[in-house]
């Protein structure tokens, strides 16, 4: 691990190109309706009982990472857009968008609700799991 002399963060590389400081989650989730803030604080609430998880937040985005990002949002007008990294191509279909690096396989979902999100979990789960593993590392 390598951190950052200036903000103090922890990256897998050295000097990894980053924006010191975490941001405010609050100005993320702001002005935003109810169903989206809802949206948003129960994935926060859930990513917190995964393990050690850092939030980063930047304008209408929110980064989930342990030591690799696992999950991303993009804080929509009505939806939250959540993309989960994971290591396999999952059939569901929750995901509106796939995409495999070679790495990690991207799924792309947009939550208008807690109902939704349930149906989410598992793989958010899942991608905190593959971001801590050994796999994800190399």
């Amino acid at each position: 691990m390598w951190q950052c002399p200036k903000c103090k963060r922890e990256f897998t590389r050295k000097n990894q190109r980053h924006a010191c400081g975490t941001g405010d989650r609050d100005d993320v989730i702001r002005d935003r309706p109810q169903s989206v803030v809802e949206v948003y604080r129960a994935i926060e609430e859930f990513t917190s009982k995964l393990g050690k998880v850092e939030t980063v937040a930047r304008d209408r985005y929110v980064l989930f990472r342990s030591s690799r990002i696992f999950v991303d949002l993009s804080i929509m007008k009505d939806v939250v857009r959540v993309a989960v990294h994971i290591g396999r191509t999952v059939d569901n279909p929750i995901f509106i968008k796939i995409v495999d690096d070679g790495k990690q396989v991207t799924h792309v979902a947009k939550i208008a609700n807690l109902r939704e999100l349930k149906k989410l979990e598992p793989y958010i789960k899942e991608a905190y799991e593959f971001s801590v593993s050994e796999q994800s590392s190399s």
